[in-house]
Order: structure tokens, then C-alpha cells, then sequence
């Protein structure tokens, strides 16, 4: 005998507009690096530098990364009696593509790579003719040649006046011209010092001081963003020390400090999909990692309001990867951009409670064999995905000066941990409703919202794709079925 089950009700959620719990201080964003795809003349270059422009974020980060040194090192071999290396031919397009595509709203500029030459290494470390080449091994060696530090000050002193001032001199004396006077909002120093070199606390806390004591006559109004950790080799001594004032020169300013998070799965075989978990098994991974990482961050946070309570927190990459990361010939299942979108977005909405300053979505442009699941667009078409329609609902719907309220869900009487939903009062008074479906079925919402008409849903999931965004009525009486991983937003 067969006993059927009923269906369950729709889960409840419960909002009170009028009990306020919070304030939005949280810039959402993006950022890019240098990734070949992306340079002029590329099939995709137009489209993807379009879908850049029309995210409309502030404090977008452009990322010159290691991996391709001719693309990101204007300088690639030291300075002899006679010539010195500095080429920008390269560089700029990028740089100044990445600028126009911001029209003018503010920026952060890290130009990450310490040349491979300014490190101790057995040997001189080979850089390929081909600009598109990776170069996983670029960054080698641990002690810097000059332990005076100068050397690095004087390298991104350079790169920095040759966007901001209009050139710079060099090594020999030499003006070398580039015309530019771009204004960044913040300079951010290096990027994941804990890998690669594996610099240490004490040794990257000299670092940005002597950086930014350099950098800082080239523009008063310039801000500074320190650390920027990896989701790898993450070290709490890392936070203890850079944060603390005494271990810093004198008037050096800690405007900001960053760190990043990536989920993913148990990674057994990063360039092949073979023996790696199932795509079945990624959600549950996904968002037990985003848990703990809440949890780090409310302990990092402890930190920074001891030592440095005036100093701002940007988590400036945020993502998720499939374990086969290095794949040149990766499978990923359609469904896998709607579920990291949803993480995205999850995470977000809960770094927006903790006060977190910034939250950036992880990443602008990869492709394979560049650990492609963190891309916003296709890298064959430059068109966006599930991923970049998330986190562009969001920008469109929410920003900082929102107003947080009293938001609870229920079903059978206890909180339904399938879903995340918060409501929000915009500061031009409009009544908001975020959703996040966190599993791969649909779940029907009943909403009771005192005071207010339900008017438009507006959702990207599994059934929309990388297409726009589903739009829908929503009726008073009637519940909101929420799409498989779905961003969703209500609008009252």
C-alpha cells in the first residue's frame, strides 16, 4: 500500500517594513584582469567591454595578473647602463578600455606583479614571446634583491605616474611620456601576497608602506587598500598584524584591507573532470563553505574593530569554481552558473548584515585552462551568464543608504534553510524583497507583508540561463514560485 503524502504549503515569508535593522554600507562590484581574450580585436572584446559598461558599478577593480606577464609587467627585464625595459604598448589598451568602460565612476587599480627579476631566483625566470601564454611559475623566488624595499616603491610609483601624471622619469634619467591623467578612488597593494612569493606578514606590511609613501604626492585624494589575501593560504596573523597602527610608519593610512573566497568542490583532478565529485554533490559543498566563511568573517571583523576600527572591509572577490579548474577542455553543466549565482547572491545579502564594505563579484572575463567557472561572460561570445544576470539584478535593485527590515520565512512552524530572504527599504522609500533559492527545485513563497502590494517579481535561475532576467506579476493572494537556484527580487 502506497501512502501518498500532501504536498507542503508554500513557505511563508513574514516582512515588517517599519522594523528598520540595519543600514546597507556595501558597494556590490566586479573586477577585471588582463585576461588575452579581452584585447582589441578579439571576437569578443566589443561585447564583453559593453556588458562591463553596463553593470554601472562603482569601484570596479582592474587586475593586471601575473599569469601573463607580457600583458601586466611593463617592465620584464632590469635596467642595464644602458636601456631600461619599460613598454606599455601592451598594458594600456586594457588600461584604458577598463576606463572608459567605468564613464567616470570610481575605480580601484591594483597593479599587482612584482617583476620576476626583483626576487632572488637560481636562475632568470623565462618569459614567453607569446603575450598569451600562461605562466603559472612567473612568480618565483622569496627574498627580494633589494631589501631596502626601494626598488618595488620606485617600479609602482612609476606605473602610477604613468597613469596619473602623465609620465615618469626613469632608472636612467630618461622622461618617458604617456599622456594619461586617470584618477583611481583606491590603490590596492599587490594581491595575494600569501601565495606565490609567499610573503610574510611583517615583510608585506613594509611593502605597502613603502608603496604607499611613494605613491601617495601623486594624488592627495587617493586611497590605499592593503593585504587582498587569497581564499588559500589565509594565516590570522596576516589580519593581527597589518591592522595593528604600531607596526606601520608613521602617517601611513589603512583606508581599507581586503581578502577574497572562492567555493568549491573537493578538487581530486584539477585538468580533467575525471575523478572529481558530481555535479549533484557541488551545492551542499557550496554553501557549507559560505557558512564558514561567514564565520571567518565575523571573526576577522572582531580584529579590525580592535585594532583598526576606522578601516574599511572589502571582500573583493567572491566566487565559485568546478574542481577541474585547469582544464583546457572543461564540462560544465548548465546548471552550475545559476547555483554559484545563487551562492553569489546569498553571500552577498549576508555580508551586507555583517557591515561589510564591499562585496566583488568574482570574475569580470576566464576561460579555460583559467579556471573558467568564476567568468561573468562566455568567453566565446562575451555575452553574460546566470552569474553576471545575478549580480546585475542586484545592482539595479539595491545599494548603499538601503534599509534593512525584519524579514523571517517559515514552513511547518520552524525557518526554511532552503531559502534566504530579506527585505529592504531603498533610500528613495521603495519596498524591495530579495529571494535566493539555494536548492535545484522550485519553492513556492507565500508573502505576507503588512501594508504593502505585491507588484513585480523579477528572477534569474536554471530556466532562464544567461538570459535577462524573468519578469512576472506578482498578485496579492497568490503565491511567487521561485525558480531552481534562483536571484530574485520583489518589488512592492
Amino acid at each position: 500500500m502506497t501512502i501518498e503524502l500532501p504536498e507542503p504549503p508554500p513557505t511563508e515569508v513574514r516582512l515588517d517594513w517599519n522594523a528598520r535593522t540595519g543600514v546597507s554600507h556595501t558597494t556590490l562590484t566586479t573586477h577585471m584582469w588582463t585576461a588575452p581574450p579581452l584585447r582589441r580585436g578579439s571576437q569578443i572584446h566589443d561585447k564583453a567591454f559593453d556588458a562591463l559598461r553596463d553593470l554601472n558599478a562603482d569601484l570596479a577593480r582592474f587586475l593586471p595578473w601575473y599569469s601573463h606577464p607580457r600583458l601586466a609587467v611593463p617592465a620584464l627585464t632590469p635596467p642595464t647602463a644602458d636601456e631600461t625595459s619599460w613598454n606599455f604598448q601592451l598594458l594600456d589598451p586594457f588600461v584604458e578600455d577598463f576606463m572608459d568602460a567605468a564613464q567616470g565612476r570610481p575605480v580601484v587599480a591594483n597593479f599587482a606583479t612584482i617583476p620576476a627579476w626583483m626576487f632572488v631566483t637560481p636562475e632568470p625566470v623565462p618569459v614567453a614571446e607569446d603575450p598569451h601564454e600562461t605562466h603559472w611559475d612567473y612568480e618565483q623566488g622569496t627574498e627580494l634583491r633589494d631589501p631596502t624595499l626601494r626598488e618595488v616603491a620606485d617600479y609602482f610609483y612609476r606605473i602610477a605616474s604613468w597613469y596619473i601624471a602623465g609620465g615618469f622619469t626613469d632608472e636612467l634619467g630618461r622622461w618617458h611620456e604617456s599622456g594619461h591623467r586617470y584618477r583611481f578612488a583606491y590603490w590596492e597593494v599587490l594581491c595575494e601576497p600569501d601565495m606565490g612569493h609567499r610573503i610574510p606578514p611583517e615583510l608585506y606590511t613594509r611593502l605597502y608602506d613603502a608603496i604607499v609613501e611613494r605613491l601617495r604626492p601623486l594624488d592627495p585624494e587617493m586611497k590605499f587598500i592593503g593585504l587582498s589575501l587569497s581564499p588559500v593560504a589565509r594565516e590570522p596573523e596576516y589580519f593581527w598584524h597589518f591592522l595593528n597602527a604600531a607596526n606601520h610608519a608613521d602617517g601611513i593610512p589603512l583606508d581599507a584591507f581586503s581578502y577574497h573566497f572562492y567555493a568549491s568542490p573537493e578538487i581530486v583532478n584539477p585538468i580533467s573532470e575525471h575523478g572529481n565529485a558530481p555535479f549533484e554533490h557541488w551545492r551542499g559543498l557550496f554553501f557549507a563553505q559560505a557558512e564558514a566563511f561567514l564565520d571567518q568573517v565575523r571573526h576577522i571583523d572582531a580584529i579590525r574593530r580592535r585594532l583598526a576600527p576606522g578601516t574599511r572591509t572589502f571582500i573583493n572577490e567572491l566566487g565559485s569554481y568546478p574542481p577541474d579548474l585547469m582544464n583546457p577542455a572543461p564540462t560544465i553543466p548548465e546548471e552550475y552558473w545559476a547555483l554559484s549565482a545563487s551562492m553569489q547572491s546569498y553571500l552577498w545579502a549576508r555580508l551586507v548584515e555583517l557591515g561589510v564594505d564591499l562585496v566583488g563579484i568574482a570574475e569580470f572575463m576566464d576561460y579555460p585552462g583559467m579556471i573558467p567557472g568564476t567568468t561573468l561572460v562566455d568567453w566565446e561570445s562575451g555575452a553574460p551568464n546566470a552569474r553576471y544576470r545575478a549580480l546585475q539584478l542586484l545592482l539595479r535593485h539595491f545599494a548603499p543608504g538601503d534599509s534593512l527590515v525584519t524579514t523571517a520565512t517559515q514552513m511547518f512552524g520552524y525557518p526554511d534553510s532552503r531559502i534566504h530572504a530579506q527585505g529592504f527599504v531603498t533610500a528613495d522609500g521603495d519596498r524591495k524583497l530579495l529571494l535566493v533559492n539555494k536548492t535545484a527545485d522550485p519553492i513556492t513563497i507565500a508573502i505576507t507583508a503588512d501594508e504593502a502590494h505585491l507588484g513585480q517579481v523579477e528572477q534569474t535561475g536554471v530556466s532562464s540561463g544567461p538570459g535577462e532576467p524573468v519578469s512576472s506579476p506578482a498578485r496579492p493572494g497568490e503565491p511567487v514560485v521561485m525558480d531552481a537556484f534562483a536571484t530574485a527580487v520583489i518589488s512592492f
